[in-house]
C-alpha cells in the first residue's frame, strides 16, 4: 500500500495501493525501476497465492475492482465473489521463473474455489480497515480539548488529503499524525498517508524519551536529515526512514499532537520544506476544529428539535379561550424569551358544576422548570377527579413534587373554584404569583405574591381565601415578572388596564394587559389568567 522514493522523485502510486480518491497517474518504467514496495497484506497473499498454485488473478485497479465484480453463487463454489484465474505465465506482473516453469500444480476449479474465499478475505478486511480509518479519524477530532464523542463522515479523507499534500511539498514519502491522549502521556497514530493500514492497530506509544516529538511540542518544527546516525535512536522514530520532519499540532497554542513526515533516503531539508509542514499542521488543525464544529451544530440541531418538539407539546396542553358557564369566560396567555415554559394554566367544570381554574410557574430558570411543570400538572390533573377542597388540591400537589424528587421542585400556584350560580370561590395561592379582582370601578387584592412555593417544606400547608365574583368582575392572576419593578408594569398600571379594557365593550383583557408591557423587553417568562363574569347570565364576556 505504501511506496517510498527518494526526495528528488516525482512520486507516482498505483490506484489499487490507494487510500484515498484522485487522480490516478501510471507510473514509468524508469520510476518503477530500483525501487521497493512495501507490500500490503492483500498484495502479499496473493504473490503467495501465484507461487503456491502456478495461477495467477488479473486485478486491473486492484481488490476494489475485483470486490466489485458481480456475485455470481454456483452450487459448486460457495463463494459470492468468483475472479477469474489464469495460469502465471506473464513473469513481469507475479511469479518467478521456477514457478512459471514448473506450471500449475492444483487444479483449475481448486484455484478458483481458493481464489473466490481469498476475495471474500480481502474484502473484508478492506471494510475493516475503512472502519478503523473512520475511527481513527473521528479519536483525532475528539483529541481537541473541547471535541465530542460523534464526527464527521469525510474527516478522514480531508485527514489524508493534508497529508498528501504535505507529503508532496516537502518532496517525502509518508507522513504519519499522532495526537496526544487526554493525560498528554501516549501519542496515538490516527491518521497516515503512504503507511500501511495496519499501523492504524498498532498501540499508543509514550511521549515520554521521544526527543523527536518533545522537540517538536517547543520548537514548532524539527529538521532530521538523518535517522541512521549514532543518535538515530533518541529521536525515537515511528517508522524506520532515513529523514524526518516533526511538525507540532496545536489548537489555540495549545499542543495537542505531532506530525511526522519521512523520505526512504536521507536528505537535507530547507526552510521551504519546513514552511510547508508547518502549514499542514496548521490546515490539519483547521480540519479538526472544523469537524468539531460540523458535530457541535448537528449535536444542536438535534437538540434544537427535541426542544421545539417539547414546546410544541407545551403549546398543545394550553387550553383554548371558551365559555365555561353562560356569563364566566376563562382565557390566558403565556409569552417565553426561551424556546420552552416554565409555566402552565389550565380550567374545567368538576363533577360538582364549579368552576375551576389554576395557574403555576416552576422557579427554576432553565430546562428542567419545564419538566418541574409539567410533574405539577399530571398531578394537579390526577387530584382532579376526586373531591377536594382548594387547600388539599395545592396539599396533595406539594407531596407530589416533594415525593418524585431529590431536588428542588419549586412551584408557585394558585387554584380557584367559583360557583357559577352565584359567584361565590374560594381561592389557595403559594409562591410569586400574585391575583386581584378588578372592575370598572377599581380593583381589589386576592394574594401578594410573597409566600413560600410549594415543595418547599414537606408539611407545607397553602393560604386560602374566599370571595366573591360580582358581575361585570374578573379575576385575573399573573406571574411575578408581569409586576417586576424592572421589567414588568406597577400593580396601579395592571389594575388601570384592567379597568380600561372592561369599560369599553369589546376590548380583550389580557391583550390590553400584553400591550401595557409592550415597551418592556421580553427577558424573563410572563403569564396570566382569567375568569370574568358577564353583567348578566345571557351576555357572552370578551376576553
Amino acid at each position: 500500500m505504501v511506496i517510498f522514493e527518494p526526495c528528488t522523485v516525482t512520486k507516482t502510486i498505483p490506484s489499487y495501493l490507494r487510500l484515498h480518491s484522485g487522480p490516478v497517474d501510471e507510473p514509468s518504467q524508469n520510476a518503477i525501476a530500483g525501487r521497493d514496495f512495501v507490500i500490503d497484506t492483500v498484495s502479499q497473499f496473493w504473490k503467495a497465492y501465484t507461487d503456491a498454485t502456478g495461477w495467477r488473478v488479473d486485478r486491473p485497479g486492484g481488490i476494489d475492482s475485483l470486490a466489485s465484480k458481480s456475485r455470481s453463487i454456483t452450487a459448486g463454489a460457495g463463494f459470492g465473489l468468483m475472479p477469474a484465474v489464469l495460469p502465471a505465465f506473464d513473469g513481469d506482473l507475479i511469479g518467478d521463473s521456477e514457478t512459471q516453469a514448473s506450471g500449475p500444480t492444483v487444479t483449475r476449479d481448486a484455484a478458483q474455489r481458493l481464489a473466490a474465499a481469498a476475495a471474500e478475505l480481502a474484502q473484508s478486511l478492506e471494510q475493516s480497515q475503512a472502519k478503523i480509518r473512520d475511527h481513527e479519524a473521528e479519536m483525532a477530532a475528539t483529541s481537541t480539548p473541547t471535541g465530542s464523542a460523534s464526527g464527521p463522515s469525510r474527516l478522514v479523507e480531508r485527514l489524508e488529503r493534508t497529508l498528501r499534500i504535505a507529503v508532496e511539498a516537502t518532496r517525502c514519502d509518508a507522513a504519519g499524525l499522532y495526537l496526544l491522549d487526554d493525560d498528554t502521556s501516549l501519542l496515538k497514530l490516527r491518521a497516515s498517508y503512504g503507511l500501511a493500514p495496519s499501523r492504524l492497530f498498532d498501540p499508543a506509544r509514550p511521549l515520554r524519551g521521544s526527543r523527536g516529538d518533545l522537540e517538536s511540542l517547543v520548537q514548532d518544527v524539527v529538521l532530521i536529515p538523518d535517522l541512521d546516525g549514532a543518535m538515530a535512536e533518541t529521536w525515537c522514530s515511528p517508522e524506520p526512514m532515513a529523514s524526518a520532519i516533526v511538525v507540532r499540532v496545536e489548537e489555540d497554542d495549545l499542543p495537542i499532537g505531532t506530525l511526522w513526515l519521512w523520505t526512504q533516503l536521507p536528505c537535507e531539508f530547507d526552510e521551504r520544506a519546513a514552511a510547508a509542514a508547518k502549514l499542514a499542521s496548521i490546515n490539519i488543525a483547521t480540519e479538526l476544529a472544523r469537524g468539531q464544529m460540523v458535530r457541535e451544530r448537528r449535536k444542536w440541531s438535534l437538540a434544537s428539535t427535541s426542544i421545539r418538539t417539547a414546546s410544541q407539546w407545551q403549546l398543545r396542553q394550553l387550553p383554548p379561550a371558551m365559555e365555561l358557564a353562560p356569563g364566566y369566560l376563562v382565557d390566558g396567555w403565556t409569552e417565553s424569551p426561551l424556546p420552552w415554559a416554565r409555566s402552565w394554566h389550565t380550567w374545567d367544570v368538576l363533577p360538582d358544576g364549579t368552576i375551576a381554574v389554576a395557574m403555576a410557574e416552576a422557579a427554576e430558570r432553565q430546562l428542567d422548570a419545564a419538566l418541574i411543570g409539567a410533574t405539577a400538572r399530571a398531578a394537579f390533573s390526577a387530584h382532579s377527579n376526586y373531591r377536594h377542597g382548594v387547600g388539599d388540591m395545592l396539599s396533595r400537589i406539594n407531596d407530589s413534587l416533594w415525593q418524585t424528587n431529590t431536588g428542588d421542585q419549586l412551584v408557585s400556584m394558585i387554584y380557584a373554584r367559583v360557583d357559577p350560580d352565584n359567584g361565590e370561590g374560594e381561592m389557595a395561592y403559594s409562591g410569586s404569583i400574585q391575583a386581584i379582582i378588578a372592575s370598572r370601578r377599581g380593583f381589589r387584592p386576592l394574594y401578594g405574591g410573597d409566600l413560600e412555593p410549594l415543595a418547599s417544606r414537606v408539611d407545607f400547608r397553602p393560604q386560602t381565601i374566599a370571595f366573591r365574583l360580582q358581575p361585570g368582575e374578573v379575576l385575573i392572576g399573573v406571574t411575578a415578572s408581569v409586576l417586576d419593578s424592572v421589567l414588568g408594569i406597577s400593580q396601579a398600571q395592571w389594575a388601570g388596564a384592567t379597568r380600561d379594557a372592561l369599560g369599553k365593550p369589546g376590548t380583550p383583557i389580557l391583550a390590553t394587559i400584553r400591550r401595557a408591557l409592550a415597551s418592556q423587553p421580553l427577558e424573563d417568562e410572563r403569564g396570566g389568567v382569567m375568569l370574568l363574569r358577564g353583567l348578566s347570565g345571557s351576555e357572552a364576556p370578551i376576553a
